[in-house]
C-alpha cells in the first residue's frame, strides 16, 4: 500500500465562535446582579458587594429579600424584579439553594450565571448530579454557567470585581495586560498577589471551578481575541476537552499572546500501571507539557517561574536572536550566567576586538571575554562601570544584555549616578532586551522598567525569564505543516493485530511502515523450518497477545545460527516465559531473519484521555525507559513535525553518525512516525495505543521489529 496522503491542517485558528463570542457579556458585563448581597464584607455575598460598589464602572443591583437596600444600594426581593435583564447574576447564595436561583435566573432571561458555592462534583456523586442538572438547565436555556465552586472573576479595567476573594484585602493590583485563567481560585489569587508585588497589572482574573460549562480553554479561546489582554497564566489541573484546549492555544499562538500554563501532576500519582513503554514514557503531564510546547505555550513548572514569565512579557520585547552579552564586575556571577545561558541556549560570543581594547584602555585589569568582567575596579568610580555599559552597548551587536549590578540598583548614590547612562543606552538601543540584575529600590526598578528593562534580583532567574522571552520569538515547532492521513481499519482487523505479530506486522505494511518477514509457528518443527527458509542467522520470539516486554521473561532469542540452536532456544523459550507467566496465552513463536547494524528507536501512538492522540518517539531496545530520552507531540502530525522529533532527541547526534558510522535514514523514521500518529488519530474509538520497539533505521530505509498493539478493551483482547 502507498504512503499515507497528506492533508490540510484542521487546527488552524478559526474566527471566534458562538461558544466564545458568548464570553463577551461575562467579562465585558455593565450591570450585575448580586443574589445574596450583604453589606457586611466578612460575607460571601459582602466582599464582592463592597467591591462592586467602590470600584464596578456599571451598574450593580443587590439581590436580596430582606432588604430594602445593601451598602446604601436599592436592593430587589428577587431577580425577576429587576427592570432590565442584567448581563451576569452572581450567586452567593448556600449550596442547597444554587439549583432554584439558577432556575429562576433563566426565567428572568439572564445569560450568564457565576455560581460560587461549593459543595457539587468536588465532593460525591450527589452533588456531581446536582451539578450536572444545574449545567443541563444552562446549557437548555442557551446561558453560560461560571462554577460551581467558583472564587469569581475579575476585569481590572472596568472595575469589576465579581469576587469574593480575601487576596484584595491586602494587596491591589493595578490594570495591565496580563490575564489569569485558573480552575483553583486560591492558586489563581496566590499567582495574581504574588505576580502584583511584583508590579505585574492585570487585565483580567478567572476561576473556573468546577467548570461544569465554563473551563480555562474557554478564558484561554476569550482571552486571545481581548484588546486589553498581551500574556495569558493557566493554572489546570484537569482538561475535559482537550479538542477545545488546543483550538484555544492555536489561537492566542496566532494573536501572538505568550501562554504560560502550570499543570500539577507530574509523578502521575495514582494512575493504573500501564504494560507498554509508550503508555509508561507518555504520562499525562509529560503529554500536557507536549501539547503546549506544540502550540506555543510555555510549561512552567513553578510559580515563581509563571511569575517571572509573566513579567518578563508584559515589560520587555522580544529578542531578536539567541546572543547574550553579559557585563558584570563579579567573575562569580559572570560564571553563574555564562553557565545559565549555555543551559538555555543562549550564545556568547566574544566582543570585537576593537571593542575589547576600548574596555582595556578604560580598566587595564577586566576581562574583556564574554562576559564581560570589569572586576571591583568599579567600585572605587561607578562612573567607570556606566563607561564599560557605554562600550559594550555601541560596540557589541547581541540583541540581549545582561548587566549584573549587585548592589548598585539600591546604593544611595550610585543610582542617581548611572540613571541617566542606563537611560541614554536603552534610548539608543530599544531593538535590544537588556536586563539588569540587582537589589533595587523601589523608585529605580520603575524607572529602569519603564525604559523597557526587565529587573531581576537573581541570575538564573533572569536568564530563565530571557529564555522564554526568545521560545516565543522563535515561533512554535510547525507553521504549515501538512498533516498525515489515513482511511480508519477495521475492528477485525485490528483485534488481530492485538492477538497476533503477523498480523500487526501486516497492520504497519499497510500503513506503510516497513517491517521484517515474520513467519509464525507453533512448534520447535515449524520454527526450524521457517528459519531454514529465512535463511540464518535468525531471531525467535515468543507470541502471546498477553506478554508486552518480551525480553523480561525470556521470549527473544538472537543470533540462531543453526537448526540446532533454534531448537534449543524454542525449549529454553517455552520453559521460561511457562515459569514467568504462567496465565499467559500462548500462539507460538515468530521466527524472522536476523538484520544488520542500525540505531533502535521506539515510536509509539496512543490516545490520552484527556488530549487525545499522541505519538512518541525515544531510543529503543531494552533501554527505552532506562534512558527515558523521549519527545512527544499530538497527533496526527506531519513530516516538518516528526523530523523536529526527531532533532529533539537527546541522542539525537546518534542517527547522524556517530563516532564514523553512516549516518541514519531520518525520514523513514519520520514516515514511521507519521503513520503510527495518523493511525491512532484515525481509529481513536477502537485503538488504545500500537508501539514499534524497536524501529531500527539504517543508512538506507528503517525496519519495524517487534510491534504492540492494544485495543480499548485492553489485555483481555490484545
Amino acid at each position: 500500500m502507498s504512503a499515507p496522503a497528506p492533508r490540510t491542517r484542521t487546527d488552524t485558528p478559526q474566527p471566534a465562535g458562538p461558544r466564545t463570542a458568548s464570553l463577551d457579556r461575562l467579562f465585558r458585563a455593565e450591570t450585575v446582579a448580586l443574589i445574596g448581597a450583604s453589606a457586611d464584607p466578612g460575607k460571601i455575598g459582602g466582599r464582592p458587594m463592597v467591591l462592586l460598589k467602590e470600584h464596578f464602572q456599571g451598574r450593580v443591583v443587590p439581590v436580596n429579600p430582606k432588604r430594602d437596600e445593601v451598602a446604601g444600594i436599592p436592593a430587589v426581593p428577587d431577580i425577576g424584579s429587576l427592570d432590565a435583564t442584567p448581563d451576569v447574576a452572581v450567586l452567593a447564595v448556600p449550596g442547597a439553594a444554587v439549583e432554584a436561583t439558577v432556575r429562576d435566573c433563566l426565567d428572568a432571561g439572564v445569560g450568564r450565571i457565576v455560581v460560587y458555592a461549593a459543595g457539587f462534583g468536588e465532593i460525591d456523586a450527589d452533588g456531581l448530579a446536582a451539578q450536572r442538572r444545574i449545567a443541563g438547565m444552562c446549557a437548555d436555556a442557551g446561558a453560560r454557567l461560571l462554577g460551581p465552586n467558583s472564587l469569581g472573576y475579575i476585569n481590572f479595567h472596568t472595575g469589576l470585581h465579581a469576587t469574593f476573594s480575601a487576596a484584595l484585602d491586602n494587596i491591589w493590583p493595578k490594570a495591565g495586560n496580563v490575564a489569569i485563567a485558573s480552575q483553583s481560585g486560591a492558586v489563581g489569587t496566590y499567582i495574581m498577589a504574588l505576580a502584583a508585588e511584583r508590579g505585574i497589572g492585570f487585565s483580567h482574573f478567572v476561576a473556573t471551578g468546577n467548570e461544569a460549562d465554563i473551563d480555562v480553554a474557554d478564558c484561554i479561546a476569550w482571552l486571545a481575541g481581548d484588546p486589553l489582554t498581551e500574556v495569558i497564566v493557566a493554572y489546570l489541573e484537569g482538561c475535559g476537552d482537550g479538542g477545545r484546549l488546543k483550538q484555544a492555544l492555536a489561537a492566542a499562538r496566532a494573536a501572538n499572546k505568550p501562554v504560560i500554563a502550570i499543570k500539577p501532576g507530574a509523578s502521575d500519582i495514582g494512575q493504573a500501571a500501564v504494560q507498554s513503554h509508550t503508555g509508561a514514557m507518555a504520562g499525562s503531564k509529560r503529554v500536557f507539557d507536549a501539547v503546549l510546547r506544540h502550540y506555543g505555550a510555555w510549561p512552567a513548572t513553578r510559580i515563581e517561574e509563571a511569575v517571572d514569565i509573566a513579567y518578563a512579557c508584559s515589560v520587555a520585547a522580544v529578542p531578536s536572536g539567541p546572543a547574550a552579552t553579559i557585563v558584570t564586575p563579579s567573575g562569580g556571577v559572570g560564571i553563574m550566567l555564562a553557565d545559565a545561558c549555555e543551559a538555555a541556549g543562549l550564545a556568547l560570543p566574544a566582543p570585537p576586538p576593537a571593542t575589547a581594547a576600548e574596555i582595556r584602555a578604560l580598566l587595564p585589569l577586566a576581562s574583556t571575554g564574554n562576559p564581560v568582567d570589569t572586576t571591583a575596579q568599579v567600585t572605587a568610580d561607578f562612573r567607570l562601570f556606566g563607561k564599560v555599559l557605554d562600550i559594550v552597548a555601541d560596540g557589541t551587536a547581541c540583541p540581549i544584555l545582561l548587566i549584573f549590578m549587585a548592589h548598585m540598583g539600591k546604593t544611595p548614590g550610585v543610582t542617581d549616578l548611572l540613571r541617566p547612562t542606563l537611560t541614554d543606552i536603552a534610548e539608543r538601543h530599544r531593538d535590544r532586551l537588556m536586563v539588569l540584575i540587582t537589589r533595587a529600590a523601589d523608585d529605580f526598578r520603575a524607572d529602569m522598567e519603564a525604559q523597557g528593562y526587565l529587573v531581576f534580583e537573581d541570575p538564573t532567574r533572569a536568564v530563565g525569564a530571557v529564555a522564554a522571552l526568545r521560545y516565543f520569538g522563535r515561533g512554535q515547532d510547525v507553521a504549515d505543516d501538512p498533516l498525515i492521513e489515513i482511511a480508519p481499519v477495521g475492528r477485525t482487523d485490528l483485534d488481530a493485530a492485538a492477538r497476533e505479530a503477523v498480523s500487526a506486522a501486516a497492520l504497519l505494511r499497510r500503513i506503510g511502515v516497513p517491517d521484517i518477514a515474520t513467519v509464525a509457528v507453533s512448534g520447535e518443527d515449524e520454527a526450524v523450518d521457517a528459519a531454514g527458509r529465512a535463511g540464518f542467522p535468525v531471531v525467535l520470539k515468543i507470541d502471546s497477545p498477553d506478554i508486552a516486554h518480551k525480553t523480561e521473561v525470556g521470549g527473544v532469542h538472537l543470533g540462531l545460527k543453526d537448526a540446532d540452536a533454534v531448537r534449543s532456544a524454542w525449549r529454553s523459550m517455552m520453559a521460561r516465559v511457562t515459569d514467568a507467566a504462567p496465565s499467559a496465552r500462548i500462539t507460538g513463536g515468530i521466527v524472522s531473519p536476523m538484520l544488520g547494524e542500525g540505531i533502535d528507536t521506539i515510536v509509539g501512538a496512543r490516545q490520552d484521555p484527556d488530549l487525545g492522540p499522541v505519538v512518541m518517539l525515544g531510543l529503543g531496545g531494552i533501554m527505552a525507559e532506562a534512558l527515558d530520552d523521549v519527545v512527544i507531540a499530538p497527533a496526527p502530525i506531519g513530516m516538518a513535525s516528526a523530523r523536529a522529533m526527531i532533532g529533539r532527541l537527546r541522542a539525537a547526534a546518534v542517527l547522524d553518525g556517530w563516532r564514523g558510522a553512516a549516518p541514519t535514514d531520518k525520514d523513514a523514521l519520520a514516515r514511521a512516525i507519521c503513520a503510527l500518529g495518523a493511525l491512532v488519530a484515525a481509529n481513536g474509538e477502537d485503538i488504545d495505543s500500537i508501539e514499534i520497539n524497536p524501529f531500527r533505521v539504517f543508512p538506507d530505509g528503517g525496519a519495524a521489529l517487534d510491534i504492540l498493539v492494544r485495543t480499548k478493551e485492553g489485555p483481555a483482547t490484545d
